[in-house]
């Protein structure tokens, strides 16, 4: 009887007794894996397989469900990301962080920074030299005592050039005695971790808040010995903080680091300073010009004024004389 059916009947049949043995899954309790209810957004469902009887040989039954869930699962993390870029939130993938980082000041990695020092005056210091640049913020101090020279390098080429041409136009005095600058042939280049430091407030100075008996100026120096070209310029104690000069911002960074781990300096904030080599250079005083007074006149007689109104000026004067000279030949008689 089954050969006399075709493969239509049959497979007609075997569909209809696998759907009497199988219970709609609506029955559990279960939820149909295509329904047009609408899902909220993003909510998490279970993923749910499907065997189908159609699927060609060697093809995973499950694999064409699988494979839409995790395209949507994917497309819906784009979204979250991409909302999560776009919304101003805190964070690092927030538009809040990305805007604070385009606002920090860019720094020139290779430029024209470094000046060079010659004809310096015996004796002369790292303090003699930061005492008498201005205009910038200094990014390094490297003195040659053997050859009396020393090169200054700027963080910015374009202060260093205003410092360059101020100093051809009106003299560079160090310990009394006038300098000679030029342009370094070794110019000085900004490491990018360096430049990241700077851009979040670092300096070559650094503050100790809060200092007490344990710090002092010898302890400090001690401290901060071992570190290669590091140079101490000053330790000044003011208003209960301890302010510590160094040569350069790159050693400050690691001069930081060392003295907060030590214990001497634990539960102290050592932040950084100001440099005071950024303050503008002073300018010139103006030449004040002395106003000379005008020559005096010689003193004239006023005229009378009445003088017009007299017509007999002439007669009058030729009678007085005669007049006079008659009453003295009487007296004398």
């Amino acid at each position: 009887m089954l050969l006399s059916q075709d493969d239509e009947t049959i497979q007609a049949g075997h569909n209809q007794a696998a759907s009497h043995a199988r219970p709609d899954p609506n029955e559990d309790g279960g939820a149909r894996l295509y329904t047009s209810t609408p899902q909220p957004p993003f909510a998490a469902q279970p993923p749910q397989k499907v065997v189908s009887h159609d699927s060609p040989p060697g093809r995973d039954p499950e694999r064409s469900t699988w494979a839409a869930s995790a395209d949507a699962d994917e497309e819906g993390e784009d979204d979250n990301v991409a909302s999560e870029m776009e919304s101003p939130i805190e964070g690092p993938t927030g538009a809040n962080h990305v805007k604070s980082q385009s606002q920090r000041p860019q720094f020139e990695r290779q430029c024209a920074r470094t000046i060079q020092l010659f004809n310096l005056a015996d004796g002369t210091t790292h303090a003699d030299i930061t005492n008498a640049v201005r205009g910038g913020m200094l990014l390094d101090v490297f003195l040659r005592s053997h050859d009396r020279s020393a090169t200054v390098s700027f963080v910015h080429s374009a202060e260093a050039k205003k410092f360059y041409d101020h100093v051809r136009r009106h003299d560079l005095y160090i310990r009394n005695k006038r300098v000679e600058i030029k342009w370094s042939d070794r110019q000085f280049l900004l490491p990018g971790h360096v430049a990241n430091k700077i851009s979040m407030g670092a300096s070559r100075n650094l503050v100790l808040v809060g200092y007490d008996s344990r710090h002092t100026e010898e302890i400090i120096r001690e401290d901060l010995d071992h570190i290669h070209n590091l140079v101490v310029i000053k330790v000044e104690f003011n208003r209960g903080n301890c302010y510590i000069s160094l040569n350069s911002v790159h050693n400050a960074i690691y001069a930081r680091q060392c003295m907060m781990s030590r214990l001497r300096y634990k539960g102290k904030k050592i932040n950084y300073d100001v440099d005071e080599c950024a303050q503008p250079y002073p300018q010139p005083a103006p030449k004040v010009r002395k106003e000379t007074a005008p020559p005096k006149k010689p003193f004239s007689a006023v005229p009378n004024r009445f003088q017009l109104l007299n017509l007999d000026d002439g007669e009058e004067d030729e009678i007085a004389p005669a007049f006079q000279s008659e009453n003295l030949v009487d007296i004398a008689a």
